[in-house]
């Protein structure tokens, strides 16, 4: 998974700025910049308060194994 793919598309679809994040999530617009290029590792309380004010979730699922 890249999160910051998913969060790109979300901010296109949602009409919003990287900078529109910042604010809405209390980070500088340089935080939320290195994060979405990479620069920056996503951490627990970044990535819940990302999905938090943009209506997002994350959801984990048990990949089914390949039996060779």
């Amino acid at each position: 998974m890249d999160f910051s793919k998913v969060v790109k598309h979300v901010l296109v679809d949602q009409n919003l700025k990287p900078t529109d994040l910042a604010r809405m999530t209390g980070y500088t617009p340089q935080h939320i910049y290195d994060l979405l290029r990479g620069d920056r590792r996503w951490n627990e309380d970044s990535m819940s308060k990302v999905c938090e004010v943009l209506g997002i979730e994350i959801e984990f699922k048990h990949k089914e194994r390949q039996v060779i």
